[in-house]
């Protein structure tokens, strides 16, 4: 009778933790690495605002989720974060050492839609290309 519960016990765990792994080593992606992909599009700040306030369905279809360039001059800074042109809201992968307001700056990162309430394009992941 021993051995019997000891199987179903080990039977129960087997079934619990299948889905689980399954979830864990197969349908579960990484995640994306920005800083190694090739940008789709590079843009700058001013443009993409543009094209998202003149209409979201269209731009979305474009730039969201998608690896992308914006250029112009950095208005804000934050350890990690930035905004370009007053137009582009970026959270940066590493903290910026340096003072970059008022430089013209070119970023890479991931396009994550736009914020109706601030008015400014989110973009996450992003990465100093130049200075």
């Amino acid at each position: 009778m021993n051995k019997r519960r000891i199987m179903i016990l080990l039977f129960l765990l087997v079934i619990s933790f299948g889905p689980y792994y399954i979830y864990q080593n197969v349908l579960y992606k990484d995640a994306r690495d920005i800083t190694g992909e090739k940008s789709t599009v590079t843009i700058t700040a001013e443009n993409l605002e543009k094209e998202y306030a003149s209409g979201a369905a269209l731009a979305d279809s474009k730039y969201l989720n998608k690896t992308i360039e914006i250029t112009g001059k950095v208005s804000e800074v934050t350890d990690s974060t930035m905004v370009i042109d007053g137009k582009a809201f970026c959270k940066m992968n590493e903290r910026t050492k340096i003072n970059l307001k008022n430089k013209q700056i070119n970023i890479k990162g991931r396009c994550i839609g736009f914020d109706d309430l601030f008015e400014v394009v989110k973009l996450d992941q992003c990465s100093i290309q130049q200075h």
